[in-house]
């Protein structure tokens, strides 16, 4: 039985949208996935990750570590603590959380804090367009069974058969198989590491003060 060459001709017409839109994905995921690779290197470059451990967190610090810090650092000229205790205490605490503000806002500059947004990046793309609907993969199939007939695929005949080939399998490979993750395990694990460094630096200050992203200067 022929088939209405106005359904083939929507069938076509929606093919052609859905290799479209694999297309977009295809291009949005190749250059973040460069813009990761650059980052990545960028950050291995900087060398940047404070050792949390030898950091004082902004609620220990009391009279006996005031006075141990007056003592050996001379050039901060911290007055006797017994003068005014509290008040002193007080100032010192202001600054050491300042100093932690603007770590924190360094590590949020950090190439590999950057990297680990581009994934949520990539995710906004594809809901923009609506990616849910590719999840038909079956569909191309059903067109080719369908409507064999050349008049009736005209826009997808008019692309390179090797075109669409390589756009579905570069998609199946990188959204299907690689279920859209930007990032391989050693660049997630340098994402986590300075993520987890910077919840530490979080948990020694008082983020009241600067918030979640980072120090009050602007870094």
């Amino acid at each position: 039985m022929a088939i209405d060459s106005q359904i083939c001709g929507l069938i076509d017409a929606l093919a052609d949208f859905q290799v479209k839109i694999m297309e977009a994905i295809n291009g949005r995921f190749a250059a973040l996935r460069r813009l990761a690779n650059l980052l990545e290197a960028a950050g291995d470059l900087t060398g940047f990750i404070p050792d949390i451990s030898k950091l004082i967190p902004l609620s220990k610090i009391d009279t006996r570590i005031y006075d141990e810090m007056r003592v050996n650092c001379p050039f901060l000229n911290l007055p006797p603590a017994d003068l005014n205790a509290e008040q002193f205490l007080g100032e010192l605490r202001a600054q050491v959380n300042a100093a932690y503000g603007r770590l924190l806002g360094q590590i949020n500059l950090h190439p590999f804090s950057i990297l680990g947004k581009l994934q949520e990046k990539f995710d906004a793309f594809q809901t923009r367009i609506n990616s849910e609907a590719l999840k038909g993969s079956d569909f191309l199939r059903c067109l080719q069974s369908i409507c064999q007939a050349e008049s009736a695929v005209k826009s997808l005949i008019s692309r390179p058969a090797k075109s669409i080939i390589d756009t579905a399998e570069t998609y199946y490979k990188n959204q299907i198989i690689g279920q859209g993750q930007l990032l391989g395990g050693a660049a997630q694990a340098k994402v986590n590491d300075i993520q987890n460094v910077g919840k530490g630096v979080k948990d020694l200050m008082d983020v009241s003060q600067f918030g979640e992203s980072g120090s009050a200067i602007g870094l």
